[in-house]
This record gives structure tokens, sequence and C-alpha cells, in this order.
């Protein structure tokens, strides 16, 4: 049974302040929850039917696993079609070595407002087999439930560090680990060589990259349109401009 202490800390990690508070995020639905029992995330408390925990006996040797039922599920669910089960996990503490970071390619995030978009990112940059975003204060949470939802699990594998931006793009500032970045008058990706190893900066949807993070950019990149119309659209979402630029560091240097 769920007891009103409980229901009131899975709502209150819709936001930020309490999600930080509990040290605890949320994740809905069979398959994310899946995923997260497959990660090394440390799983706090799980809340699913009866026939959900039947069905994954085996899979539920955790400290606590709280039966629910249809009103209780909608209660703390988001969804319109309830989940089976829903999970709360500990947000956790990555770290990096400098070894690992000057020898692979790298995301750093300037003020990506929304959850969604960061969700995308997080999912690409784990298709493309990046490891480590780096993110801005100015950025949103991972651990939203937009952002977990819609990186389909890539959340529990790609690691994402909150940190000051330019000490960090500072420190890894030499000739041999290039910093690149996104703009509207930058160099055509398509015809500038790539390298196998650096920082790709992505900035806010709508005001781009910050004018002193800007200063530490080695090479500016673009996106060219091929419409052949002067209506066509205008910007390319963030989500969707990463995908094509890891794609093509990717196709150019494997």
């Amino acid at each position: 049974m769920l007891s009103k202490h409980v229901t009131k800390i899975v709502q209150s990690l819709e936001k930020k302040k309490f999600r930080d508070k509990y040290n605890l995020f949320k994740i809905e639905g069979e398959k994310l929850v899946q995923e997260l029992l497959l990660s090394d995330l440390k799983i706090n408390t799980l809340l699913a039917y009866p026939e959900w925990i039947a069905r994954n006996r085996n899979s539920c040797t955790l400290p606590k696993i709280i039966e629910v039922d249809a009103r209780e599920m909608g209660l703390i669910s988001n969804f319109q079609s309830l989940p089976e089960v829903i999970a709360l996990a500990s947000i956790p503490e990555y770290t990096y070595s400098e070894e690992e970071i000057i020898h692979s390619l790298s995301l750093v995030l300037n003020g990506i407002q929304d959850p969604g978009n960061l969700g995308t990112i997080l999912r690409v940059a784990d298709w493309f087999g990046v490891r480590h975003i780096f993110c801005d204060r100015d950025c949103a949470s991972v651990y939203n439930p937009k952002c977990v939802q819609a990186s389909m699990g890539a959340v529990f594998r790609v690691k994402t560090h909150y940190t000051e931006l330019l000490p960090l793009l500072q420190k890894f500032n030499t000739p041999d680990f290039p910093c690149y970045g996104t703009f509207l008058n930058g160099e055509n990706i398509y015809k500038v060589r790539l390298s196998r190893q650096g920082f790709i900066v992505m900035g806010n949807e709508g005001s781009g990259i910050r004018s002193e993070i800007e200063q530490l950019i080695q090479c500016k990149l673009t996106i060219p349109s091929f419409a052949h119309n002067a209506y066509s659209t205008e910007s390319l979402n963030v989500g969707v401009a990463t995908g094509i630029i890891l794609s093509e560091f990717k196709r150019n240097t494997e």
C-alpha cells in the first residue's frame, strides 16, 4: 500500500529542489525501468502493480518494493495511460579522468533549456558512443522527468557533469584537443577535417553559445541548408543538430 508520505515524495520529484533534497529521480514505464535494472545506478524503490512484480520477481531483489493499485498509480504518474511500474533511483555522482577525456569526443552544453531537447541529446550521444556530457548551470536537469523519458534510457549510461564551462574549456585548451562549436556563420561541417578527440559545444536554443565561451572555440561549424526556397526552416532543433554533427564526426574519424 502506498503511504501518503511516499506519495508526497514521488510527486515532489517533479521539481529540481526536491530531487536535490532527496537525491532521487523518477523513472516511469516498463521499458525504462527494465533498462534501469540493467544499469549500475542505485535503485531506491519500485512502485508497481502486483502483476508486474509477479512477472519480474527474479529482477526485484531490491531493498524496497511497494505494491500499488491503479488509483495509487494515478496519484504519482505523469502518464495519461498509467504505467505498470515506477522506479525511484539515486542521482549518481560521476567523475572523469583527464586521460579519458583527452582521447575521446565529449559534448559541452551551454544553456540548453528544454528538457526534451536535452533528453534527445543524451539519446544521440549514447547512440554515437559519447560517454561524457558537460553542462553549465543554465542547462535543464537531466533528471527532469521529461528529459529522462526523452533520453530512452541514455540517462543511465551517458555521464553528465554540471560544471563551470570556462575553466573546463581553458583546462583542456591545447592544439591537440580542439574545441568545436556550432554557429550559423561557421564553416561547412561537410568540408572540415574533424578530429577523433575534442569538445563539441552546443548552444542555447535561442541565443546560441555565450560570447565568452565562443572565444575559446578553435573551430566554428555550421550545418548548411540544402533547401531551394527562401521560406525554408530557419534553423535546426538542437537535438537534431547534435545528431547530424556527431554522425559526421564519426563518419570522418572511424
